[in-house]
């Protein structure tokens, strides 16, 4: 079983050029006197950057997906070779989690803790002030707050590092907002998810408005292109119809004759005569 039958066993993608890399890279381990010749030739054949990943967005989340999107498609080719190191090292949980099986038992774990551990972490900041309040001591309350803000202090930043090593960009960051002490850090973060929850909304809806816009203009330009060719069918028909009755003989023939004027009626007329006659 070689190296690509391996790689293909647990599933991991593979370029179309695998077999010429491998093949390099065998040339390079073996020190061939035609190791050079073929690396520079592959660079020039293979240079540049490759296309960027597509992007999925969420609704719920504008930030996120276009962070992941920028730290995917800031890997070029020669870059991939230095940055993968230091993204595995940053990001190693959402590497573990693609791992068959096991990261995805790690996924579930991962999600139950967080959103476990933020709830319990947000109900103790709150109840602790008012709790701290009920003993009979000056400066009680403030002295819970104090306390609140030193416990948000030392969990949150788990909570960051860990959603950000999984490659969640946007708990990541209301992870961090909420290090600063309450009831500030609570106002920003919530401020935070809103506004990415909002802004993640409206591009929806410009997404959704772009294709509504270009499937009408699609449609109308569909609608002129039938509009114009009956039109045109109907001017041809008319200039044809035209054209025949132009070539037609006159119904009319001779025109009319002096004895078929109508005569106008005349009345005898009266004279001495007549009434001599009388």
């Amino acid at each position: 079983m070689g190296l690509r039958d391996i790689l293909e066993k647990h599933k991991i993608p593979l370029p179309d050029d695998f077999d010429e890399r491998l093949d390099i890279i065998v040339s390079g381990l073996k020190k061939k006197p035609d190791f050079s010749d073929k690396l520079s030739s592959f660079k020039k054949t293979r240079g540049g950057a490759e296309d960027a990943p597509p992007m999925a967005p969420d609704t719920e989340d504008y930030l996120g997906p276009r962070l992941r999107w920028f730290v995917e498609a800031a890997t070029s080719p020669y870059a991939r070779t230095l940055l993968e190191g230091v993204f595995m090292v940053v990001f190693f949980l959402a590497y573990l989690e693609k791992v068959p099986v096991f990261g995805s038992i790690l996924s579930a774990s991962l999600d139950v803790i967080l959103a476990s551990g933020k709830i319990l972490v947000k109900s103790i900041q709150a109840a602790l002030p008012p709790l701290m309040g009920l003993i009979p001591l000056p400066y009680a309350s403030m002295a819970g707050i104090s306390m609140a803000a030193l416990f948000g202090l030392i969990v949150w930043p788990v909570f960051a590092i860990i959603s950000l090593s999984r490659k969640d960009f946007a708990a990541a960051a209301e992870s961090y907002i909420r290090i600063i002490p309450p009831p500030i850090g609570d106002m920003l973060a919530n401020t935070f998810l809103e506004g990415n929850r909002a802004v993640a909304k409206i591009d929806e809806k410009r997404v959704k408005l772009g294709n509504d816009i270009s499937e009408a203009l699609a449609g109308l330009s569909q609608v002129a292109t039938s509009i114009s060719s009956s039109m045109k069918d109907s001017f041809q028909s008319l200039a044809d119809q035209t054209k025949q009755a132009a070539t037609l003989p006159s119904p009319l023939r001779g025109g009319f004759h002096r004895r078929t004027k109508r005569k106008q009626w005349r009345h005898p007329r009266k004279t001495r005569r007549t009434f001599a006659r009388r």
